[in-house]
C-alpha cells in the first residue's frame, strides 16, 4: 500500500508539473494573420470594414479581427467575419456561434455538416446553419483553423489544442463565418451555392490572410 501511495503521488508531481510546463511555455506563431491580404474587390464581389459593437470585441478577447460586408452584381449581401487568436491558452478561447447566437436574440433552425468542395482545393468539412431572428433567416457557414488544418467540431477544437500544446507547437487558431441574409421565399441550397461562389473567389486571399 505504501508503495502505491508512492508510485500515485509521484506521477501527481510530474503530471502537475508538466501541465503547468505546457501552461506557461508557449511558442509565438511565425507571424500574425494579415487582413490586408483580402481585397475588398474581387470578382464582381465589392466590400467594405464594418465593425460589431465595441464590448463584443472585449468578450471576444481576438488578437485581430475583420467583420466584411460585400455586395455582389445582383445585390445579394454576404457577411465574412474572421477572428484570429494568437494563443487560445490565456483565457481566449474561441466563442462558437451555437453559444453565441441563442445569446444575440437569434435562434437556431438547423445546423448540420456541410462538405465545402472548392476548385482546385481539398474538401472542408464545416457548419451549415439556418438561423432566424423574428421574420429575418440567414444562412451562415463557419469553422476553424488550427495548424492542425479545417476543423467543424468544438470538441475537436479543444482536442487540436491539447495536441499542439503537447507537441510545443503554436496553439494560434482562427474561426472563419460567412452569412447571408435570405430574401423571403429564397432556396436554401441557392443561398449555399452563392456563398461557396464566394469562397471560390476568396479562398486564396484568406488562406494567404492566416498564419497556418
Amino acid at each position: 500500500m505504501k508503495k502505491a501511495v508512492i508510485i500515485v503521488s509521484v506521477f501527481l508531481i510530474v503530471g502537475g508539473g508538466f501541465g503547468n510546463y505546457l501552461r506557461y511555455i508557449e511558442q509565438t506563431p511565425d507571424r500574425p494573420a494579415n487582413f490586408d491580404n483580402i481585397p475588398f474587390e474581387l470578382d464582381g464581389f465589392v466590400g467594405a470594414e464594418e465593425r460589431f459593437a465595441e464590448d463584443s470585441y472585449d468578450i471576444l478577447k481576438a488578437d485581430t479581427t475583420t467583420l466584411r460586408h460585400y455586395v455582389d452584381s445582383l445585390d445579394y449581401q454576404y457577411w465574412l467575419f474572421i477572428a484570429y487568436f494568437s494563443s487560445q491558452k490565456y483565457g481566449s478561447q474561441i466563442h462558437s456561434p451555437k453559444h453565441c447566437l441563442p445569446g444575440g436574440g437569434w435562434k437556431i433552425i438547423s445546423l448540420e455538416p456541410y462538405e465545402l468542395k472548392l476548385e482546385n482545393a481539398p474538401v472542408k468539412n464545416i457548419n451549415r446553419l439556418l438561423i432566424a431572428e423574428r421574420d429575418r433567416k440567414q444562412l451562415m457557414l463557419y469553422w476553424f483553423e488550427t495548424r492542425g488544418g479545417t476543423i467543424r467540431n468544438e470538441f475537436a477544437l479543444k482536442g487540436d489544442l491539447v495536441v499542439n500544446s503537447l507537441l510545443l507547437h503554436p496553439t494560434d487558431a482562427a474561426i472563419v463565418r460567412l452569412t447571408l441574409p435570405l430574401a423571403p421565399g429564397e432556396d436554401f441550397d441557392a443561398a449555399t451555392e452563392r456563398a461557396v461562389a464566394f469562397f471560390n473567389a476568396f479562398r486564396g486571399a484568406i488562406d494567404k490572410a492566416l498564419p497556418f
